[in-house]
């Protein structure tokens, strides 16, 4: 993912190589990650910037319609990396709409997808995806690494009813999953805090 978001092409060969790899979230990253390097090359330019400031996998869809981008989003028959750029829309859009269609790609096949959307719905940081992210962060036959997105997206949400699910888990025999529950109260912890400011070192430079 990482080779994706810095956007040299010189990887294209690695990263088509492992796009085979027996483990599949490896796999899918890698195809993600070259249709990411061929769109850029195709438009010659990075894509816009994020609202959120982040380099995301997949450019977001011009699409607009809320509706539209939740059937392109939950197509397990379309090509990932279109599905991430609904994804993206979505999130770009926001509104509580586009949190609940995302917050439905949490059933999804792709336990690499549903990583992303824990990821995006964490972004968003609206109420209205608690329920979808605590079931995910509950079943314990879910990916460990969904789990672990999810909840530090409920860290981000940061409510009264992440909280219960968050110290619930924090022992939680997956380690990565009690390490993010972990993080995940400590961040709501700061952003309910009296003096919040999250990695706030250019904030005390600058005082």
């Amino acid at each position: 993912e990482a080779l994706g978001a810095i956007g040299d092409p010189q990887v294209l060969d690695v990263l088509r190589h492992y796009s085979e790899d027996p483990v599949v979230e490896v796999a899918e990253t890698c195809q993600l990650a070259v249709r990411r390097l061929e769109w850029l090359q195709e438009h010659g330019e990075e894509p816009g910037s994020s609202p959120y400031n982040s380099v995301d996998p997949a450019p977001p869809a011009e699409e607009t319609d809320v509706a539209t981008l939740r059937a392109v989003l939950l197509d397990e028959s379309r090509p990932l990396f279109d599905r991430y750029r609904a994804m993206f829309a979505l999130r770009n859009l926001g509104g509580r709409d586009a949190v609940l269609a995302l917050a439905d790609g949490l059933r999804a096949g792709s336990a690499l997808f549903r990583h992303e959307i824990g990821y995006v719905l964490g972004q968003m940081q609206d109420e209205a995806c608690v329920p979808q992210l605590t079931a995910a962060l509950r079943s314990r036959a879910e990916n460990p690494m969904v789990r672990h997105e999810c909840a530090e997206a409920l860290g981000s949400i940061a409510r009264p009813s992440c909280l219960e699910t968050l110290r619930a888990f924090a022992q939680d025999e997956e380690r990565v999953v009690r390490e993010s529950c972990e993080v995940a109260l400590d961040m709501y912890e700061y952003e309910n805090g009296p003096q919040f400011q999250y990695a706030d070192g250019l904030c005390r430079l600058q005082a």
